[in-house]
Parts: structure tokens; C-alpha cells; sequence
């Protein structure tokens, strides 16, 4: 039986933009946080979004599975890339920045809320290498997709690499962005947390681009059969490679 692989991809990106949003919307009605449009004002953190009230559990709930969701994507995306040809050392450290940072998110999601400076610690260690090493993944899966590409692989649809590559960019100033704010701003935090929802929803949308580009090629995971190039490993399927 195939399984199709895009709906795990469009979950990695969905659920979290969803639940944080969410939480945003219950936080208010509780009072914790004021109300205004956080990519613009950056009035509150995402964090504070899911420390109080209903949001807590709901950010726990949700965040939770979106890192088992994002440790899983990026085994599919190390086999897709297999399936294009790609192999070597570049695949283990996909692999492992992807599954770090999932392992990262989950930490940090499960001491928010908590008081004390360990908890603090964590949590602000936590988030920091789930949000960078979940861009160097997406960097590192990008430059393997265009490697595929100018290899002549017709199941690397244009549109995504496209995409990936301005979205990889605008993060990249996002960050860059950041530093003189956190050194240099007096009143530093409504700025950071606007930087903060902006690299947070763009770095999801990531996920749903590849969502869109498996759903247009076909990118099936198919157990009952086996690829030549991987002995052992689930083949993925093209079922319509090239038409982007």
C-alpha cells in the first residue's frame, strides 16, 4: 500500500502555525497577553503565548506532536533525496540537524510555563537550536534538491527550489537582522518578538512548499517494494515527475 508522503509535510507546517495562533487567540481572552498583530506590533512572544491559561496545555498538546511530525519529515526527505541519486555524508547530517531540532523544539515546549532559571535556561537553549538548526536543515535539504536539479532530475519541481531558496534567504536577513536590534535597541523586545513570529511562520512554510512540491510529483512511500540504490529501505514512488 502506498502512503503518500505530503500530508505528513503539510502537517509539519499547519499544525504549529494553527496551535500558536490559537494559543495567541486563548491567551487573550484570558487577559495574559494584549491584543494586536504580532508580526507588526511584536506586543507578545510567541513563548508567551503558552505559558498561562488554556494556552498552556493547548501549546504543549499541539507543539508536542508538531516535533514528532518534523523528526519524521526530514527521514522522508533524507529518502526522497535518496531516491534522486543523492548519497554520502550530506544525507547523515540532514538527517541529524533534522531530527536535533525537533528533539529541541520538544524540549523547549515542555519547560515553557515553568518557573526558575534552569527552566529558563532551557528553554531559551531549547527554542534557539530548534529554530537554527531547523533553518540549516532546510539550507542543507535545499542545496542537495538543487544539486538533483541541475543533474537533470525531473521530479525536483523548479517552483519549489524557487521557493525555498527566497524563503531561505528573507530568513537569513531575518536573522542577520536581529543582532544589531539585540545589541544595539533600547526597547529591543517588541522588535525581537516581531522578528520572532515572522522567522517562526516563514521557517513553517518551508514545510508546506515541499508539502505542495511531493503532492505534485507523486513522492509515495511504498513498503511492499524496495529501491536498488538503498537495499532495505522503503522506495518513493514519482508518479508525476516534471510537470512543474
Amino acid at each position: 500500500m502506498a502512503l503518500a508522503a505530503a500530508p505528513l509535510a503539510f502537517g509539519c507546517g499547519l499544525l504549529p502555525i494553527v496551535i500558536v495562533h490559537l494559543c495567541y487567540a486563548l491567551s487573550i481572552r484570558g487577559g495574559f497577553t494584549a491584543s494586536c498583530i504580532p508580526y507588526i506590533d511584536g506586543c507578545v512572544s510567541i513563548s508567551a503565548t503558552g505559558r498561562q491559561g488554556w494556552g498552556y496545555f493547548l501549546f504543549k498538546a499541539g507543539m508536542l506532536p508538531a516535533a514528532v511530525l518534523i523528526a519524521a519529515f526530514w527521514l522522508l526527505a533524507t529518502r526522497y533525496l535518496r531516491v534522486l541519486g543523492d548519497s554520502g555524508p550530506a544525507l547523515r547530517a540532514l538527517v541529524f540537524l533534522g531530527i536535533a531540532s525537533a528533539v529541541f523544539l520538544a524540549l523547549y515546549t515542555t519547560f515553557l510555563g515553568h518557573k526558575g532559571d534552569v527552566y529558563h535556561l532551557l528553554r531559551r537553549f531549547g527554542v534557539s537550536l530548534a529554530l537554527g538548526l531547523g533553518y540549516l536543515a532546510q539550507l542543507l535539504f535545499a542545496w542537495r534538491l538543487a544539486i538533483a536539479h541541475r543533474r537533470g532530475s525531473g521530479a525536483v519541481p523548479i517552483r519549489l527550489l524557487r521557493g525555498l531558496q527566497t524563503l531561505l534567504a528573507v530568513l537569513l536577513l531575518l536573522g542577520l537582522g536581529s543582532i544589531p536590534v539585540s545589541n544595539f535597541v533600547a526597547d529591543k523586545d517588541p522588535i525581537e518578538n516581531a522578528i520572532e513570529w515572522t522567522f517562526c511562520l516563514l521557517l513553517w512554510s518551508l514545510y508546506l512548499l515541499t508539502g505542495y512540491a511531493w503532492r505534485r510529483t507523486g513522492y509515495r512511500l511504498t513498503p511492499e517494494l524496495e529501491s536498488s540504490r538503498v537495499p532495505g529501505r522503503s522506495f518513493a514512488a514519482f508518479g508525476n515527475a516534471g510537470k512543474d
